[in-house]
């Protein structure tokens, strides 16, 4: 990220929060992070496996600023249901045509 506002020192304290439906699914409280996308994979990593849309707070105690994000996930690919197309089948619209 090219923020100065969202930059980390890896002595920052963070806590970051990932939540899932209101739901807490994992909370964290450390230094030693070098970027956003840190903080993200390791909460993510401690979060496990969750289906749907997730809310997740960071906070940087030391440099005083607080952002939240999105996160989208899904455990496995969905299923077709029966009598749908295979999505290769579809054209796509185009307004050049």
């Amino acid at each position: 990220m090219s923020n100065t506002k969202t930059t980390l020192l890896t002595s920052d304290q963070i806590f970051a929060t990932l939540e899932v439906g209101g739901k807490v699914m994992a909370s964290v409280n450390k230094t030693n992070f070098s970027s956003i996308e840190d903080v993200v994979r390791f909460i993510s990593a401690m979060a496990g496996k969750f289906m749907g849309l997730a809310r997740l707070n960071i906070r940087n105690k030391t440099q005083g600023w607080t952002m939240n994000m999105a996160l989208a996930n899904r455990q496995a690919q969905p299923r077709l249901a029966h009598g749908f197309a295979q999505s290769t089948q579809y054209r796509q619209a185009s307004l050049f045509t």
